[in-house]
């Protein structure tokens, strides 16, 4: 299935492969989650990441839907 992905952050700097203001069309394998797509554009979980599908957050092991909006989003941390 195809998705449109948007990274936010520093993700963009880290993966500039997947970096674009109108996001990057990928192929996912059927039945996905969100935990999959982390995987596949390796991104750890030390990044503390946060999937957002058509507005909604996503846990981990929520089911990605074709032709999905998602955008990915790093923790931040300071003071």
């Amino acid at each position: 299935m195809k998705v449109r992905i948007q990274l936010f952050g520093a993700l963009g700097v880290k993966l500039p492969q997947f970096a674009s203001p109108e996001g990057v069309e990928i192929e996912l394998p059927d039945d996905s989650t969100a935990g999959d797509l982390l995987e596949y554009l390796k991104i750890p979980d030390a990044w503390h990441p946060a999937v957002a599908m058509n507005s909604r957050l996503l846990k981990y092991e929520g089911r990605i839907e074709a032709g999905a909006e998602i955008r990915i989003f790093q923790a931040v941390h300071g003071g």
